[in-house]
This record gives C-alpha cells, sequence and structure tokens, in this order.
C-alpha cells in the first residue's frame, strides 16, 4: 500500500491533481447543486485513475471529517461540550457533507462511464465502495439526506432527502455490484492508495463493509440481515478482514511541505513544539490505566505523556485541582485526573495522564507542554517511554506516518461476537472477543515496524521505563490481559459479569482509538456501555443521537429542512 507521500511524488507534475491533495484541507462550503467543485478534476483535465485517486484521497478525508465527534461523544477523546445542545454548530457536518457530495459522487458520476467504455471493472468496484462508505455514513451521523436527487447540477438545485432506510438498501446494491467487478480480472489501477490494486483484499474489504451495514440495522428487522451475517461469517476466513495484512486503512506519510502528507492529529499536537492542541478523555485513559487488576500495554502506543504528576502542578495549569466532583458524579467516577482525591487534594497521586472530563468547557490554561498526547498509534507520534518530556517537534516518533484506521480486522472479530452475542452464542462471543483482542494488540504493538520503522519505538536516555522489562514481558502482559478479560476461567470479566454486552462494547471502544465513527455507532445500536463519564456540568445526559444538517445546505435548499433538535435518531437506532 503506497503512502500518500508516494502518491504526490508520482503525479507532482500535474496540476491538477495537487489541486485534489490540496482539497484534503479543504474548508469550503460546497452547495450540492454547484456544477463544478474548484477543487474538483473535471472530465477534461484528467483520467479514469486521476479521478480514482481523487476518491480515495476524499474518502480519507471523509472519514478524518466524521471521525473526531464520534470519539468526543463516547468519550474516547474531550467534549467541550458543556452541553449537548450547544456542543456543535449546525456547520459541523460541512466538511464532510462537501466530501461527500461535491467530491465523491461528483466523481463517481465522471469516472464510472468512462472506466465502463474502457472495461476497467477493479476500478469500478473501489469506486462503489467508496460511494456506498459515505453513503452509509452520511445516514448514519444525519439520518435522511439527499441521494437520489443529489449531483445532478441543473436538473435538480434543490434535491430532497431520501429516508435512510432507502439509502442503505442503495449502498447495499453498490456493495453487491462492487463484489462483482473485483470477481473479474482487468486493468489494475496505476496508484491505488489502499491496497496496491489487489483484487481480493479489496474483496474482503467489501464484504466487511457489508457486514457493518447489515450489523448497523440489525435493530431494524430487515428479513434478509440473518442469513447473510450468517454466511459472511461463515466465510470470514476467506472472505472478509480477519488479519492486520488485510486492514483497510488511510495511510499518511512525512512530508511536512505544501501539501502535508502527514495525519491531521499529528500536525496539530506535534508541530510546534510543547503546544499539544487537544486534550485526551479522562475516562478513556483510566480504562488503560487505572480500572484493571492487569497492564494494558496500549496505553503506551496510544497516549504520550508530556509531564509525570498532574497533582504538583498549580491552579493555573490544573484548575479543577482544589474542586469538588459535582454532585452527580459518584465517588468512583474519574474527576478532574486520574488519581484526584477531591475530598483531600494533598493526598491526589498521578501518573501524569492529564486530559479533561466530558464537557468540560473551562478556559485553556498554558498546559500546551503539560497535557497528554496522542501517541505513536494511530497518528504516527511518539511512543511513552517514561521520559515525560515536552513535545519537541515534528520530528518525533513516526513523524506523521500514521494511519485513519477505517475497517481493521479487529473491528471485524468484535462484530462476530456481537452478532452471536445477541443470538445467544455465548461461548463463540466470548472466543471472537478474545480474538478481537489479540487482533487489537497486534495492531498496535507492531504499529511502527508496519509502518516501517520499527525504531520509532525508542526508549530515550531518562526514559523510566525500562526496554528489556517492557518488551520482554511485552507478549505475557498481552496474554494475561486478555485472559483477565476474556479467558475461560471462572474469575474472568467475562465469566463474572452479569453485562456481558457492555463489556464486549467497553473493549471494543478500547480497540478503537482513531475510528469515533464505529464507536459512535455501536454506542447507539446497543446503548452500551451504560456507565460513560456523565457531563461534567449537567445531570441531563441526553446524547447527541444524530447530527444537524449543515445550515449553509439548508439555507440554500429550500427542499432541506432542518432538525428541531440533537434526539432525531436514525432509522436503525430504536
Amino acid at each position: 500500500m503506497k503512502t500518500l507521500n508516494t502518491f504526490k511524488n508520482k503525479i507532482i507534475s500535474s496540476i491538477t491533481v495537487l489541486t485534489v491533495l490540496f482539497s484534503l484541507n479543504s474548508c469550503e462550503t460546497l452547495e450540492l447543486e454547484i456544477l463544478e467543485s474548484p477543487n474538483a478534476l473535471t472530465p477534461a483535465s484528467s483520467d479514469i485513475d486521476f479521478y480514482l485517486n481523487a476518491m480515495q484521497l476524499n474518502m480519507g478525508s471523509f472519514f478524518n471529517g466524521v471521525k473526531d465527534e464520534g470519539m468526543q461523544l463516547t468519550r474516547m477523546t474531550h467534549l467541550y461540550g458543556p452541553f449537548y445542545e450547544n456542543a456543535y454548530a449546525t456547520t459541523q457536518m460541512s466538511g464532510p457533507w462537501n466530501d461527500a457530495y461535491s467530491d465523491i459522487f461528483t466523481d463517481f458520476s465522471n469516472m464510472v462511464p468512462r472506466a465502463e467504455e474502457k472495461g476497467w471493472e477493479t476500478h469500478i468496484g473501489i469506486a462503489k465502495f467508496i460511494k456506498a462508505y459515505a453513503m452509509i455514513t452520511l445516514v448514519d451521523y444525519l439520518g435522511d439526506v439527499p441521494y437520489s436527487q443529489a449531483a445532478l447540477g441543473v436538473e435538480n438545485l434543490n434535491p430532497g432527502v431520501d429516508s435512510g432506510a432507502s439509502i442503505y438498501d442503495a449502498a447495499l446494491a453498490l456493495i453487491q455490484e462492487a463484489k462483482n467487478h473485483f470477481s473479474v480480472p482487468a486493468q489494475s489501477p496505476s496508484n491505488d492508495l489502499f491496497y496496491g490494486g489487489d483484487r481480493a483484499k479489496w474483496t474482503r474489504a467489501t464484504n466487511t463493509l457489508e457486514l457493518k451495514l447489515r450489523l448497523q440495522r440489525r435493530n431494524a428487522a430487515d428479513s434478509n440481515d440473518a442469513a447473510a451475517i450468517n454466511s459472511l461469517i461463515s466465510n470470514a476466513a476467506s472472505g472478509l478482514i480477519v488479519s492486520k495484512a488485510q486492514d483497510f486503512q488511510f495511510k499518511y506519510g512525512t512530508l511536512n511541505a505544501s501539501p502535508d502528507s502527514r495525519h491531521p492529529q499529528f500536525v496539530d499536537d506535534y508541530e510546534l513544539a510543547a503546544d499539544v492542541a487537544y486534550y485526551m478523555s479522562n475516562a478513556y485513559m483510566a480504562e488503560f490505566v487505572a480500572q484493571k487488576d492487569v497492564t494494558d500495554v496500549r496505553a503506551n502506543y496510544y497516549f504520550y505523556r508530556q509531564d509525570d504528576d498532574v497533582s504538583d502542578n498549580d491552579d493555573n495549569e490544573i484548575p479543577c485541582g482544589n474542586e469538588r466532583r459535582p454532585d452527580h458524579y459518584s465517588l468512583s467516577e474519574i474527576f478532574c485526573y486520574i488519581g484526584y482525591n477531591d475530598i483531600s487534594p494533598a493526598e491526589s497521586t498521578s501518573n501524569g495522564y492529564w486530559g479533561r472530563d466530558h464537557g468540560d468547557n473551562d478556559g485553556i490554561p498554558p498546559d500546551g507542554g503539560l497535557r497528554t498526547a496522542a501517541g505513536l498509534y494511530p497518528i504516527g507520534g511518539q511512543f511513552d517511554d517514561g521520559s515525560f518530556t515536552a513535545t519537541s517537534g515534528n520530528q518525533m516518533g513516526l513523524k506523521g506516518a500514521g494511519i485513519q484506521p477505517i475497517l481493521l480486522s479487529s473491528y471485524t472479530h468484535f462484530m462476530i461476537a456481537e452478532w452471536n452475542l445477541v443470538n445467544g452464542n455465548t461461548e463463540v462471543a466470548r472466543q471472537f472477543l478474545a480474538s478481537g483482542l489479540a487482533e487489537s494488540f497486534s495492531k498496535v504493538t507492531g504499529f511502527a515496524a508496519e509502518m516501517g520503522n520499527a525504531a520509532a519505538v525508542e526508549f530515550r536516555s531518562g526514559a523510566s521505563i525500562s526496554e528489556t522489562e517492557f518488551l520482554g514481558s511485552l507478549q505475557a502482559n498481552i496474554d494475561a490481559y486478555i485472559d483477565y478479560v476474556a479467558g475461560t476461567g471462572a474469575t474472568s470479566l467475562w465469566n463474572t459479569t452479569n453485562d456481558k454486552m457492555g463489556l464486549l462494547v467497553q473493549e471494543y471502544f478500547l480497540a478503537l482509538f482513531g475510528n469515533g465513527v464505529e464507536a459512535y455507532n455501536t454506542f447507539r445500536r446497543t446503548d452500551k456501555p451504560s456507565d460513560l463519564q456523565p457531563l461534567l456540568k449537567t445531570v441531563n445526559n441526553d446524547m447527541i443521537q444524530s447530527f444537524f444538517y449543515p445550515r449553509t445546505e439548508v439555507d440554500n435548499n429550500n427542499q432541506l429542512n432542518q432538525k428541531s433538535d440533537h434526539l432525531q435518531k436514525v432509522f436503525w437506532d430504536n
């Protein structure tokens, strides 16, 4: 699989494709009725491969535009809030909306007829996969949206909405067509950014997308889904993404010139020394380092601590450090930071994980060189070796060579576990929970090597973690964790909990770091976990069920009516 950097080097002579690359960071508002996006390819300016690369690049941009909201709402990262009704502006979904309608759908319409003329089946299959993914995700986040009348230009300047259920059906049709396209030997794309033209891997990804779609709407009672899911699962070894070598992920490079090929969050957290842009979630970090009696080594890859002790900083840097927890927070709830004792602050302890609570919208103190940053996985940042030094700039870790983890092997195992659990196959569900955990640990701990730089897992001078001890006990710690959570023993969490679905989804969330789409969908589909950290400043916990339509689209389309609130459910959420 080629990096974005490699792609850029191959086609730098094309001004058109450079324009497409620039569009990854474009924030312009582009309405559905626009005939030609200024950032889009046109039939006169490009060829089929360039159209395909544009769609793939916009796939990465689209996913990047929706993942953060899902992570924030499911407490994987910090949500400012402070309330759900004002957590996001009505322009929040403008970027993904434009990526889908103005770029992906338009390039699809321009490319596919030309590819059909040449018989380039693989190109057509990839285009249908990408379009289907975008369609599904628009419904998941927004509900009913324009589809059948969208992207028609002057034929319809005010497209009406289609039901979410009908769009899912249309996406499923594209998925099934895509599989047929991949079954035919054909011209390979000149620069497939995901699978290098490997039709077998594309087929696995397409089957996995079908599994995701059918599982997502399992509560909507489609009569054909159960048999189709069982068929997909029965052929998982040969037909689904089941190992990390088959993962569907958008891969970044290390180029920090214009256009920037690095992971966007790496740029935010590492471009300037000691200037981390975002907060991690206290509750999410605690799940890795404070809530179990076993070591979860993924913490060293997910998070990078700049400070060793939150408790020894003053009130200007950690304002909640002398405050009492709100009345609706139980005594067992993480508050302020891991180890904080709000009854006797002087007795607080800390292991350096510096984040914020859900919905904490307090002002920003001078803590850019103290708060915990995103680490090596998946953004290509720094491995946490316990050195506790501030980020020193953009040469740290993998230097931004990260990924957008869209459909990974661990996700497949967790989806299969969920399906078996809801159908009463408890032991099979346990087995797939265990294998899902194994895939997650393998992906995360082997990530630097996968990206071609195993040395990025470095133990620097001054590290408080012993390289010999950490690496020497790595597999033993992984095995112990899996056994503790999903083992056959009588004392495993699986065999002692009364809420197996809650445990399964919680562990899925821990494997989903970097993918808020699946976390947000799974939470609404299962209503689990039931003990997520409450909003800090209100007892009202009415979760956002879907997002508002982009304001500019509502203003310019008289067939698109804004929702009354954020509680409007999508069709499968019942």
